[in-house]
């Protein structure tokens, strides 16, 4: 018997149908095609059996009440071998219930047998009363709660709020569905959204495209100015400026004419990073863009609403501009989101542990410095060259390889540290690779997609500074924090890289290893992080 070509649809091994049709006399195969169709066609063709066999199976392939016993159906079981029609005889005795010969069933069978199987578009089924309409960019009913109690804090667009969404929750999605209601809602509107790094500015493109291509209603533009993308923003009149921090700034201060034309289109701006909003160059930009015209709403969002981890006055500050309005994340009757995220499996349920070395050649460790936001970069890169510190971190990213972990990042304490991890475990074996803020694009681009690809062999990105906001690699399932930070911001954001649940297409578990160094604070549950700030907001 032939192989089943493109057109066989039955159950393996059955029959294929052109195979019993050339068994077929002529007179037969006219039954099937119709005398008033040989009597329209031309005597040659007519006389051809190639031909015929080939009209004759697409004949009964349109029309499968021909594979009823009392036509096609006896021709065609009379033309198989005997193994052939026991086989046939079988799998009519092993259906459900009982088939009469005659009936729909039973011709179904014989059809299926020979490859042919009733298409879902012959059946004229009449649409039900009620039926369900699936979203293509849909929330959850969480989210939704969220975009509604966004759109009553900030009203007829002259108000300001907060977004509080732990990492993982959909963030940047929910944003999306506000920023687009307001774009429906007003036609010729501008909405400016404002983040730093390359990842988180893509990752807002893509949102707003993929959101816009389903919400929208009407075409608008999409307007990027970072890096290397340098149109004139204040010629856009309507849609959405995804803009970089730091050149929306740097084009504030050289042209405020334009950025002042800009600020009185405006709509709503968004601040990505929320945080990052009183940081005395943005703020300006931020308050000159949100003043300048009739609306000036202010939208912010973050995992994390405070700037530091111990000084409650940064905190107030950052709360005070956003008129100490804030839309948490609420899942009744959870108190807090983040269990509730744990729980479902949109988060990764973290375990943490403690890297602890023992330096004897060095007692030198780093100062508290109360006063500063930050640890001292000097000292931080006196630390990173400490030996067992190093082998230590090597020792704790081998330890994750063998337990089975694909995808691990190492959060570097500099670019010169991100480049040795990366270089030693090369050197031993481990696929690794570092990306910094010198790396540049295209290499990054093809670094990132690298590892954000499953695949079972482990490869190990260490990182400074870039990867902690806007990057999203739902297969890494281990982190290795190793950059000293007295920022829970900064420790959660670090966190969040390694805690996409399954339901975000990641991981049920994680681990997380943090370098514990002399006078560091520690931090850990990242549910506990989630209030850490309440006391500065008014909600």
């Amino acid at each position: 018997m032939k192989s089943a070509d493109k057109n066989y649809a039955g159950s393996s091994p059955g029959a294929r149908l052109e195979d019993v049709l050339v068994k077929f006399t002529t007179g037969d195969l006219v039954n099937i095609i119709g005398d008033e169709v040989l009597s329209l066609a031309d005597a040659a063709i007519s006389a051809d059996k190639d031909r015929l066999v080939d009209v004759a199976a697409q004949r009964l392939r349109s029309d499968i009440e021909l594979f009823e016993f009392g036509k096609a159906g006896r021709l065609l079981t009379r033309n198989l071998s005997s193994e052939k029609r026991d086989e046939l005889q079988q799998r009519i005795d092993g259906a459900e219930g009982s088939v009469q010969t005659g009936s729909s069933s039973h011709r179904s069978l014989v059809a299926q047998f020979f490859g042919v199987s009733q298409s879902a578009e012959t059946i004229d089924i009449a649409p039900p009363h009620v039926s369900t309409v699936s979203a293509d960019y849909a929330l959850f009913e969480h989210q939704r709660s969220v975009v509604r109690r966004t759109q009553a804090k900030i009203g007829g667009g002259n108000g300001r709020t907060v977004i509080h969404m732990p990492t993982g929750a959909g963030k940047t999605r929910t944003a999306m569905h506000y920023a687009c209601s307001e774009l429906n809602r007003s036609e010729n509107g501008v909405i400016i959204w404002l983040a730093s790094g390359k990842e988180l500015l893509d990752q807002a493109t893509e949102a707003f495209t993929t959101a816009w291509s389903h919400l929208g209603n009407r075409s608008v533009e999409l307007v990027r100015f970072w890096g290397n993308h340098s149109p004139d923003p204040s010629l856009i009149e309507d849609g959405i400026i995804v803009a970089g921090l730091q050149k929306m700034h740097h084009w504030h201060r050289s042209d405020p004419i334009r950025a002042l034309r800009l600020g009185v289109k405006s709509r709503l701006v968004i601040v990505d990073e929320a945080h990052q909003a009183i940081a005395a160059t943005y703020r300006t930009v931020i308050e000159g863009l949100t003043e300048a015209g009739q609306h000036n709403a202010l939208l912010g969002l973050t995992a994390t609403p405070g700037r530091t981890w111990s000084d409650v006055s940064h905190d107030q500050e950052l709360a005070d501009f956003f008129s100490g309005s804030k839309v948490a994340l609420e899942i009744p009757p959870y108190d807090n989101p983040v269990e509730y995220l744990l729980k479902d499996g949109y988060l990764a349920r973290p375990t943490f542990h403690t890297l602890r070395y023992v330096d004897d050649a060095d007692e030198h460790t780093i100062p508290s410095m109360v006063g500063s936001n930050d640890y001292d970069a000097a000292e931080i890169d006196h630390i990173s060259a400490s030996r067992p510190r190093n082998l230590a971190i090597l020792k704790a990213v081998a330890d994750l390889i063998a337990k089975g972990h694909t995808r691990i990042l190492v959060f570097a304490a500099s670019v010169e540290h991100a480049k040795l991890i990366s270089a030693v475990l090369s050197l031993e074996g481990t696929e690794s690779s570092s990306v910094t803020a010198e790396t540049p694009d295209g290499s990054r681009r093809a670094l990132l997609r690298r590892f954000k690809k499953r695949s079972s062999k482990p490869i190990v990105l260490c990182n400074f500074g870039v990867l902690t906001t806007g990057f999203d690699a739902p297969a890494t399932s281990a982190a290795v924090i190793a950059r000293p930070t007295k920022s829970l911001v900064l420790f959660s954001q670090m966190v969040g890289r390694a805690t996409r649940g399954p339901k975000a297409g990641g991981n049920a578990e994680s681990e997380i290893i943090t370098v514990h160094d002399p006078n560091a604070p520690g931090f850990g549950d990242v549910a506990e992080a989630f209030f850490n700030w309440e006391d500065v907001w008014n909600e």
